[in-house]
């Protein structure tokens, strides 16, 4: 099985994240966008000739969904709870935080963040082990809970 590969184009605003591996080439970006996109340079894209806005409409229309993007100044989640939820850590198996705070599977990603800024944490847990997991999504150390819930 391969690996799959993400690689991320940043500037202040936002970070455009490409997964080589869901990419078909449908070329939506390049026709929308074609003073970002450019195929044929290295690097690919370049993020700084279009605006924040631009990009989110574009990415938007990926068909394939090999791009996506995430605020660098993410605003944090909505707060699905005032206190962190305990759970128990497989050691080896991946999990996905909800960071917007919309999932109906909390503290895990549903996909409700689908359309917005937020993309889930992914980890894959190192060791069996009983985790504080953050639920008001204001955690400096996500997804851990830090303690930022007392400040709410």
């Amino acid at each position: 099985m391969s690996k799959e590969k993400t690689i991320e184009y940043s500037n202040d605003d936002i970070t455009i994240l490409w997964n080589a591996h869901l990419c078909k080439h449908a070329a939506v970006c390049v026709n929308t966008l074609p003073n970002v996109y450019k195929p044929n340079e290295r690097p690919w894209i370049n993020i700084n000739n279009a605006t924040t806005e631009e990009l989110k409409s574009q990415i938007a229309k990926c068909p394939s969904g090999a791009l996506t993007y995430k605020s660098t100044t993410m605003e944090k989640g909505e707060v699905a709870g005032q206190v962190p939820q305990m759970e128990e850590l497989e050691a080896g198996k991946t999990y996905a935080w909800c960071a917007c705070g919309k999932s109906g599977n909390q503290p895990w990603c549903d996909g409700s963040h689908t359309g917005t800024a937020h993309t889930p944490t992914v980890f894959t847990a190192e060791e069996n082990k009983k985790a504080a997991m953050c639920m008001c999504k204001q955690s400096k150390n996500p997804p851990y809970c830090d303690g930022s819930h007392a400040n709410l």
